[in-house]
């Protein structure tokens, strides 16, 4: 039974007292209720001093507790290279992991230091070990935005384009991390930056969904073929013009981008032949989509242009960097989408008034006979939805037009709300004497 003086002592930083309790040869390896030792909690407080002592007086470094951690797990998790060096130079098994299978280096190197790797490695860990997920060690350096340790790590031979079971590569992971200097690291190792995961997303693509804008310029200034499609249909124009980002798309534009080049539908859905129910079920064999999903594949969307697609980001000077550049806008989609009404759904006042400005039909309709003020409404979340609602209705767009569905803006809000804009509506309609039919 450990004595439980060890532990005070240990969890006061009572180093005084440790040191005496060790000179009148206390258990140091008497089990604690969950297992460990009291090195275990020294190395969970942080303190070095006390992990120098207890292991000076024969504590073991390899005890695991209920969990299946041992000592070094626990400090590579944490990060203290004097303690994971003090663990290390102690016996410390350095390939142990956790029962999930992530190991020393892997936790190290995500919250270490490049001495500390180099110490762990030189002692058996592998650069290039894996969890059972395929996640090797630079992928969890990558996904921490450790630079310095993916420079270690890479140049000691960790594959910088090794892929996990679900498709990343290390650079993924430090698009994820949204640390600039994590990316550069591994493109500096020659990292691949036209991977593509699994459902077509490219290293472009994921970097603006991390809305790392200066990571995707990067890789573009670098080369690449900007009329490449992407599983989306997307030519870099495209991508470039959903993130508003203007400089983005003058930069895309500067290698070759089409201002009106459009989208294209993606490949239809796989087919495979699956069993189906016994033949008096009528069953026998069906085509199902490959992906496992059920049901008809959805309609595949309608082309578009980059401006249509620049004007949906609410971006009134991304748009212009297009129109400056060639692109037309009385573009009109094949759903009915023109510019006025792709600002509209763009949830910025700023986007609606240039694109009204450059647009200034408020009498087209989109698919489903929806109005210019139909599609402002349904931007019911935006901070400057009543502005816009406002705005276009001094414009003179009717706040009573009916879809396909015979239903106005008015009952889109009813049924759809938020509170504000409802009250917000229905007092609108008054103004402009319309008798609300809004239900409270």
């Amino acid at each position: 039974m450990a004595d439980d003086r060890l532990l005070t002592a240990v969890r006061g930083d009572d180093h005084a007292a440790l040191k005496s309790l060790l000179a009148q040869h206390a258990n140091v390896n008497a089990p604690l209720p969950d297992k460990s030792t009291v090195l275990a909690w020294a190395v969970d407080r942080q303190d070095e001093e006390s992990v120098h002592l207890l292991l000076a007086a024969g504590a073991r470094p390899n005890v695991t507790d209920v969990t299946g951690a041992t000592p070094l797990l626990l400090a590579c998790e944490l990060g203290n290279p004097g303690i994971v060096s003090q663990l290390v130079k102690a016996g410390a098994n350095v390939k142990a992991a956790r029962p999930d299978g992530i190991g020393a280096l892997a936790l190290c190197a995500g919250t270490s230091t490049p001495e500390t790797l180099a110490l762990l490695n030189a002692r058996g860990a592998d650069v290039n070990a894996a969890d059972p997920g395929g996640q090797t060690v630079l992928m969890w350096a990558s996904y921490k935005g450790r630079a310095d340790n993916i420079a270690w790590l890479t140049a000691h031979g960790a594959r910088v384009d090794a892929v996990s079971a679900k498709g990343f590569t290390p650079l993924f992971f430090a698009l994820r991390s949204k640390v600039p200097a994590a990316a550069d690291a591994l493109m500096a190792a020659n990292a691949d930056t036209k991977a593509v995961l699994p459902d077509g997303t490219t290293v472009i693509a994921a970097a603006l969904v991390e809305d790392n804008i200066p990571f995707a310029m990067q890789v573009v200034s670098k080369g690449v073929d900007v009329n490449q499609r992407d599983a989306q249909g997307r030519q870099l124009i495209h991508v470039a013009a959903a993130s508003g980002n203007a400089d983005f798309i003058k930069l895309v534009l500067s290698k070759g981008g089409d201002p009106n080049a459009l989208t294209a539908p993606p490949a239809p859905p796989v087919l495979v032949a699956q069993n189906a129910p016994a033949p008096a079920a009528g069953g026998g064999q069906k085509l199902a989509r490959a992906d496992g999903s059920a049901g008809p594949p959805p309609p595949p969307p309608v082309p578009m242009p980059a401006l249509l697609i620049a004007a949906h980001s609410g971006s009134p000077e991304a748009m212009k960097t297009l129109i400056d550049a060639g692109a037309k806008p009385d573009v009109k989609a094949a759903d009915g989408t023109t510019l006025a009404l792709a600002t509209a759904s763009g949830g910025t006042l700023a986007g609606l008034k240039y694109g009204l400005q450059m647009d200034p039909d408020l009498n087209a309709t989109a698919a489903g006979g929806k109005s210019i003020m139909h599609i402002a409404v349904a931007n019911r979340l935006s901070p400057e939805a009543e502005a816009m609602i406002q705005y276009l209705a001094d414009k003179g767009a009717r706040l009573d037009a009916r879809d396909d569905k015979d239903k106005t803006a008015a009952d889109f809000v009813n049924s759809n709300g938020p509170e504000r804009i409802r009250v917000f509506y229905v007092q609108l309609l008054k103004d402009h004497n319309i008798a609300p039919t809004l239900n409270h």
